[in-house]
């Protein structure tokens, strides 16, 4: 084998190889550290959601407009709160842009004022209508003073700067949509999972998250399988090459190296 590996093309052939091997073996642990990093998430996801509900008030303050208020913490995301309050029916907002199950719609985002402050409370989705100007009709919230339970999920900063349509926003943003400015907010808002009396139907409920990162370890294993695979293929050629040059020598004829593979 090493008459092989001298000849230029063999060489130049087998550095590709120690390359491509080295490529495969950094990407298989890219995907690796991929992988920890979503099992990570997914246990902090299943603590979040196996959590007691627990009263908002407890997890988080209201405080008036801020746009550079500290956004939710992680471990809080997905948590179940509840709050009692009433819904401002005046102040809800059509979120744009937000596809569920490859149809385009809105989340229907209602503020529910409390004792503390305003909570934004995502009631739903609901699909697209024809004009992409005129905010869809929904069922609205039940009147009175409601109870709520539902998950918490970080405020989302509003990034254009056009005015929506009316009756309609860009994000699900505490420091936008609760207004005037001095009104105390969460920084956070609410996917409804449960009222106190309930609303009336018409809106699809949000799911909870799912666990993700069993794509990254299959994508490791299979990086690892393509190096195995190109070693394979170069030990092969390489030793079928070298007996054939053995060969030729048995029989009195000079071992000259045919060309390598191209790389």
């Amino acid at each position: 084998m090493l008459g092989v590996l001298r000849q230029r093309q063999w060489l130049w052939f087998s550095v590709f190889i120690v390359a491509m091997l080295a490529l495969c073996v950094m990407l298989s642990r890219w995907q690796w550290g991929r992988y920890e990093l979503r099992q990570t998430q997914n246990a902090a996801l299943d603590a979040a959601l196996g959590a007691p509900p627990i009263p908002v008030d407890d997890l988080l303050d209201a405080a008036p407009a801020d746009p550079g208020a500290p956004t939710l913490d992680p471990a809080l995301v997905w948590r179940e709160v509840t709050a009692v309050g009433t819904f401002d029916t005046a102040a809800e907002s059509a979120v744009r842009r937000r596809p569920l199950d490859g149809s385009n719609g809105y989340w229907i985002v209602t503020p529910l004022v409390t004792d503390s402050g305003v909570l934004l409370v995502n009631r739903g989705w609901t699909p697209a209508v024809a004009s992409a100007a005129v905010a869809p009709e929904v069922p609205p919230p039940p009147t009175g003073q409601v109870s709520v339970s539902g998950r918490l999920r970080a405020g989302e900063p509003t990034t254009v700067t056009d005015a929506p349509p009316p009756g309609q926003a860009w994000a699900a943003d505490p420091q936008v949509l609760v207004t005037p400015a001095s009104v105390p907010r969460y920084n956070a808002y609410v996917e409804l999972r449960d009222s106190t009396p309930a609303a009336d139907a018409g809106l699809t409920e949000l799911a909870d998250p799912e666990h993700k990162g069993t794509n990254n370890l299959i994508y490791s294993g299979q990086w690892l399988i393509f190096g195995a695979v190109a070693l394979i293929g170069w030990w092969r050629l390489v030793r079928q090459e070298s007996r054939r040059m053995a060969a030729e020598a048995s029989r009195g004829e000079p071992a000259t190296a045919r060309t390598a593979p191209e790389a």
